[in-house]
């Protein structure tokens, strides 16, 4: 909250505003030492990870995506990023104890519509625990996923600085996973070749809001990232360069197997808490399946 906002409460002045702040950050985050017990207590939300429910998937992740920073999911056309964001728009729901956050999952789409008839499909499946399917026995899931489609820039930044916040500030149901799909679709419709440092500045905006976003209400961000070919290797790397790359906490790449049909390969590309790993999976009706 600035100060503007503050004065529009009641009557402050700016040393009182000054003063209310610094009393709030000592309530909230003590100086000075603190013990191990302490710090799990303050830091116990901001290191939960989102379990996607795929057991060789979790476990190089250690236990899911991680609920701050950015996570960005990049690979081909087709290769299943949006059915790894549907599985986690599903398994936000579960209770912490299945490693779920108990809250919603807010879905914003940006290139084809939401695909419901896909969801459809997975939701007689889960959860896949017999246990927790019986303590969700009638939850609700597609009423937990609120989506929203937005097509350019503007409407972007209409819902994450406008929007989003006041919903996340004031809505009785809790959220804990955003999801962009995707965020390379903004960026990559809307600008010139003229354009580039505005775009490299509209994009540090937007990922500076996702981590204060992230940050503030303790949610898991999930940014879709397509890919384009590195023109001295030919490899696929993650679209939007360097502007968008060294803005992003947790990077995964999907990729599909040359050799055995339908088999792909969740990758971790960089994470400041994981080494680079992969693991294999296939994606049958019920959602992703691990593979060994």
């Amino acid at each position: 909250m600035d100060n503007n906002e503050f004065q529009k409460i009641g009557n402050f002045s700016i040393s009182d505003i000054e003063q209310i702040k610094t009393v709030a950050a000592h309530k909230m985050l003590p100086l000075g030492f603190i013990t191990a017990k302490e710090s799990e207590l303050i830091y116990h939300h901001k290191w939960r990870n989102l379990c996607i429910d795929c057991p060789y998937l979790d476990a190089i992740l250690g236990g899911g995506i991680p609920a701050r920073g950015i996570t960005e999911i990049s690979g081909e056309s087709g290769v299943g990023k949006t059915q790894f964001c549907l599985q986690l728009s599903l398994t936000v729901q579960y209770p912490p104890e299945f490693g779920g956050f108990n809250a919603s999952a807010v879905y914003i789409c940006t290139e084809d519509r939401f695909p419901s008839a896909r969801l459809t499909q997975m939701l007689p499946h889960f959860p896949k625990n017999p246990h927790c399917k019986t303590l969700l026995e009638n939850h609700q899931f597609s009423d937990n996923i609120l989506i929203d489609h937005i097509g350019d820039m503007d409407g972007l930044n209409n819902c994450l600085f406008k929007r989003l916040p006041r919903f996340l500030a004031n809505s009785p149901r809790k959220v804990g996973l955003l999801i962009i799909d995707s965020i390379a679709a903004i960026f990559r419709s809307e600008y010139s070749l003229n354009e580039i440092i505005n775009r490299a500045k509209d994009i540090r905006t937007v990922a500076m809001q996702l981590h204060n976003l992230a940050n503030e209400h303790d949610i898991a961000v999930l940014c879709v990232n397509q890919v384009t070919d590195q023109c001295d290797s030919g490899l696929k790397v993650p679209a939007l360069g360097l502007a968008w790359a060294n803005l992003v906490t947790t990077k995964l790449q999907i990729n599909l197997s040359n050799h055995i049909e339908k088999l792909r390969t969740l990758k971790i590309i960089s994470a400041p808490h994981l080494p680079p790993s992969s693991a294999n999976f296939i994606i049958a009706e019920h959602g992703l399946e691990s593979v060994s």
